[in-house]
């Protein structure tokens, strides 16, 4: 059949036909299976005989970040302590711990984020090879450098947490087992310094003072 150009090649459209050896062009295609799924790079008129200049490699769609409906991409700098040692890959699974800067009465660390899935490492997006049985392929996983680029896939309320706790304190992440549930740990909110000192501890109110009166003269006293 005659195939216009840029036309995708599919069963359908080829068939194979016998003939002496030296009639045929030696580049030809022997199986039709070489054409399936390429493109006409230009019209190819019915009864062509089909060589590898007439066909085209289809280009793949340039690939992005695929950020699910209701999520958020967030991007954190690490290094090889807070990046789980440059160990991590895209499609691993992390908490997301924050430390509040010093100056409270306790230091302390707080899980904002539980169970983030990991999009990309630096500019890498790809995943981890996986082997025919479904599980990952064998071998060590790929380094990434000292310093680089985690993003995560998070909900827009735990984007705002992220944003807040890196400003306000140091994030690192810590990698989960494949097998635990995403639910096994609920998240922890985090509590700075400036709003412990603001509130106070937790206690009775304070007493604030006694009015004497004296006649005309009233006195405030302050214990």
């Amino acid at each position: 059949m005659n195939i216009p150009a840029n036309t995708k090649i599919v069963p359908a459209m080829v068939t194979t036909e016998q003939k002496p050896t030296d009639q045929v062009d030696a580049t030809a295609l022997s199986d039709p299976a070489d054409a399936v799924g390429m493109l006409a790079a230009a019209d190819i008129p019915q009864g062509v005989v089909l060589t590898p200049t007439r066909l085209a490699r289809p280009v793949a769609p340039p690939q992005g970040l695929q950020v699910a409906v209701g999520t958020r991409a967030v991007t954190i700098a690490v290094d090889n302590v807070k990046g789980v040692a440059g160990l991590l890959v895209p499609g691993d699974h992390v908490d997301v711990l924050a430390a509040p800067l010093r100056g409270g009465n306790e230091l302390r660390a707080y899980a904002i984020v539980r169970d983030a899935r990991v999009l990309a490492v630096g500019r890498n997006i790809g995943t981890p090879e996986v082997a025919p049985t479904g599980s990952p392929a064998p071998g060590p996983k790929p380094t990434t450098p000292p310093n680089t680029w985690i993003t995560l896939a998070v909900t827009p309320p735990q984007a705002d947490s992220i944003m807040a706790a890196d400003l306000g304190g140091v994030v690192r992440l810590a990698l989960r087992s494949a097998h635990e549930p995403g639910r096994s740990l609920a998240p922890e909110p985090i509590i700075y310094a400036s709003e412990e000192k603001r509130t106070g501890p937790a206690g009775p109110p304070k007493p604030q003072g006694v009015v004497v009166v004296n006649g005309s003269q009233v006195t405030r006293v302050i214990p």
